[in-house]
């Protein structure tokens, strides 16, 4: 819901979803993890934003088509990356099944 570029993209699976609050929230923590992945692309660490993508959870009525122990696996995966993992990148299986390469 972050990503400016899918909100102008009529074809989008989301695209009639404007949040007021949600999205926008969801869009500054993207422009901070852009800031932050060049602050520290020198070092160790590996800055990247992980979509859950829509999951099955309270919050959505379990709605979601989704199940909790995937998008589970999805952060484990990239909190455990090592040297050679990506880095910069918005990860979203909702929006890249290939992938999972989001546009900003």
């Amino acid at each position: 819901m972050g990503s400016l570029t899918l909100h102008n993209d009529s074809t989008w699976q989301y695209y009639q979803v404007k949040t007021a609050a949600y999205g926008p929230s969801k869009t500054a923590l993207n422009a901070y993890t852009v800031v932050l992945a060049y602050e520290l692309k020198d070092t160790a660490f590996k800055i990247n934003v992980v979509d859950p993508g829509y999951t099955a959870t309270d919050f959505n009525h379990h709605g979601g088509p989704r199940h909790v122990t995937d998008a589970a696996k999805d952060i484990v995966r990239f909190a455990t990356l090592d040297e050679n993992g990506p880095h910069g990148i918005f990860y979203s299986v909702d929006n890249n099944a290939e992938t999972g390469i989001s546009p900003w």
